[in-house]
């Protein structure tokens, strides 16, 4: 089954939140975790050829978990669709379990073959490298030859896919845990991490690709997000087109109170935000000597000079919002 690359979603989920998805869906609505697998490096690979669809020379990373799985999964599919394909595998094979196991089990029986040593030339000469080493389960820092790999990955003049999350980078924080892989792309599975979007995670991430892998809907009913990304789509009902007869005193009037002796800067700029942003009128009540100033700058915006607190009452009288400090 390929699974079809989905738009991305608003709420982000922790670690933890995910792998009780993950053991939901599978020991509560049957779907074995082999499935799950192959639906992630079925769209792995499938938005591999999408955003490079020149490509012919792949390298794959692959770890020693599940993620290394969802790796030997992207590279049989590679390799069937004839594609030059180098699996390198790092850490013991042998620690493979269950599914990760069946599809490294897979790959070789395809007549795929497999690497332990690194060889920059091989990432050198590739189209993109496959970046499976690591998934949401780590939580320590990475060094010895997995940090020498991801700085063999990050030198490369390859394109780079991360698949689920940039080896390295902390799935709940952002945080680089010793090295971060620094993808192009990223296809992340199941639920967005809060990591791809908070500290390092926009340098390492690139571009997200999501794929929910057709999970139930009611399994993330069980599920408690952390946050929830501001999308421009979720607000567009806000901001309709407004009415050809309209004028600034039909949308409100923000007051910004701020601007301590010769620096008015703060106060400026927070007020330029309120009109782009909307506002109808829009004031600054800042130290008398910068009121010309501001009014020069940005004649749109009406400034009064506050010498002592008396002066605000007729401003305060006629604002509707009030942002105090910059």
């Amino acid at each position: 089954m390929i699974a079809r690359m989905q738009s991305l979603p608003h709420h982000l989920y922790r670690a933890a939140e995910l792998r009780e998805l993950d053991r939901l869906a599978t020991e509560e609505y049957g779907i074995p975790s082999l499935d799950l697998m192959e639906r992630a490096g079925s769209a792995a690979f499938n938005a591999l050829r999408e955003r490079w669809p020149q490509a012919q020379r792949i390298a794959v990373l692959c770890g020693v978990g599940n993620n290394g799985g969802d790796g030997y999964v992207l590279a049989r599919l590679a390799h069937a669709a004839g594609f030059d394909v180098r699996v390198i595998q790092l850490g013991d094979a042998a620690k493979l379990r269950g599914a990760a196991a069946q599809a490294a089990q897979a790959y070789a029986a395809q007549g795929g073959e497999v690497q332990t040593q690194i060889q920059k030339q091989v990432f050198d000469d590739g189209d993109v490298i496959v970046d499976a080493l690591f998934g949401i389960g780590l939580d320590r820092e990475i060094t010895g030859a997995w940090r020498a790999a991801i700085e063999t990955i990050n030198t490369s003049p390859a394109h780079v896919l991360a698949i689920d999350l940039p080896s390295g980078l902390h799935a709940d924080s952002g945080r680089v845990l010793g090295a971060a892989v620094r993808a192009d792309l990223t296809v992340t599975f199941i639920g967005l991490k809060p990591g791809l979007y908070t500290g390092a995670g926009p340098d390492c991430a690139g571009i997200i690709d999501f794929a929910g892998l057709d999970l139930p809907q009611a399994l993330y009913f069980r599920a408690e997000p952390v946050a929830a990304r501001i999308a421009p789509e979720v607000y567009e009902f806000l901001l309709r087109p407004r009415p050809r007869s309209a004028h600034k005193g039909d949308y409100g009037h923000v007051l910004i109170v701020g601007g301590a002796e010769g620096m008015m800067g703060a106060a400026l700029l927070a007020a330029q935000a309120a009109a782009r942003a909307g506002a109808g009128l829009t004031s600054v009540a800042t130290w008398p000597a910068h009121a010309p100033f501001i009014t020069a700058a940005r004649p749109e915006l009406m400034a009064r000079g506050v010498a002592r607190a008396a002066d605000l009452d007729p401003l305060l009288a006629r604002a509707a919002v009030v942002a105090i400090g910059p």
